[in-house]
């Protein structure tokens, strides 16, 4: 009998900036049983990874048997705040307090960027990861009051993947564009158009993240994926509920709808049909396991690790499904 895969994110109960953090969740990924994780530490902010860090993180999944077959990058800066006690996500217009972003109009900053991500590229050669997902954010509003704002941005973006590519290529990893939330459905559908139009498969794709589909694409839970699926290179599998039309301008009750559910959840929560993204992900050239993004928390220990092990039981149902779908495709 094949041995059923399963993969969840490595920052599954916190993102808290420190190794004992890092270790204690990577550690309780291999007991809970787990095959794979998509190392996501750090995937927010401006913190570089020195050599010895990156040779701490292959040895710590080595040693427990883990494969990192992903990870996420950071595109710079903190975009999601708290102001007078709500969430506020900043990515309305171009923010000023970023110094490594690589869509920046500063060249310091646009270099510093590329820098950074090229810091995840050398981090994926190390644990052995082949795919880096990335955020593109887009100052939408900005798009919409000046058409040559949007145009320089994408200049800045096109001039800082031209210089990524060949140093992705060497390494042998593939980036992935990921849709995001609170950002108009066209808008990132048109950040895919011109980026997928100019750069070959190779070196970028796309990552599919299922919560924030149900967030932005409310029209159509399976847009994108449907759209997409011969790039998808990488998955952020979550479940949450649906917003209603009248919230859907509200970025605080986006933000607070993002709840990263286990899916498929026997409770009954979210609203996304997992055969159907079963179908599309057998369609698709994704490495398996497909990556679950999930929040356990617990109210103890106990409680977490046995929360961890129904979320990897549930992986390893949506890995068989997958399967499946490849055997039917096959037939």
């Amino acid at each position: 009998m094949e041995k059923l895969l399963s993969s969840v994110n490595s920052d599954y109960n916190n993102d808290k900036h420190n190794w004992y953090e890092i270790e204690r969740q990577v550690t309780n990924i291999a007991k809970a049983g787990f095959t794979h994780t998509q190392w996501i530490h750090d995937w927010e902010a401006e913190y570089i990874y020195s050599p010895s860090e990156m040779f701490q993180a292959r040895d710590l999944l080595k040693d427990l048997g883990i494969h990192a077959h992903s990870l996420h990058a950071s595109e710079g800066g903190i975009r999601t705040i708290k102001e007078n006690g709500k969430k506020i996500f900043q990515n309305r217009y171009r923010l000023t307090n970023i110094r490594k972003d690589y869509t920046s109009t500063n060249e310091y900053c646009r270099l510093a960027g590329v820098d950074l991500l090229k810091n995840r590229i050398d981090l994926c050669s190390h644990i052995g990861a082949s795919v880096m997902v990335f955020h593109m954010q887009l100052p939408w509003k900005l798009f919409e009051e000046s058409p040559q704002d949007k145009e320089d941005y994408y200049r800045q973006v096109c001039k800082s993947l031209d210089e990524l590519e060949p140093y992705a290529k060497a390494a042998g990893v593939r980036m992935a564009l990921e849709n995001l939330i609170v950002t108009p459905w066209q808008v990132q559908e048109e950040q895919f158009d011109r980026m997928f139009n100019r750069y070959d498969s190779d070196f970028l794709g796309f990552t599919f993240d299922s919560g924030h589909a149900t967030l932005m694409c409310r029209h159509d839970f399976y847009y994108f994926l449907r759209k997409y699926h011969k790039r998808m290179y990488a998955t952020h599998l979550q479940e949450n509920e649906s917003i209603s039309e009248e919230l859907a301008k509200d970025d605080t009750a986006i933000l607070e709808h993002d709840k990263h559910w286990v899916p498929m959840d026997p409770r009954g929560h979210g609203t996304l049909d997992w055969a159907e993204i079963a179908k599309w992900v057998a369609k698709s050239p994704v490495e398996l396991p497909a990556d679950f993004e999930v929040g356990i928390y617990g109210k103890d220990e106990q409680d977490e690790m046995e929360q961890l092990i129904a979320c990897r039981k549930t992986a390893e149902k949506f890995y068989q499904m997958v399967l499946d779908e490849k055997k039917k495709g096959q037939s």
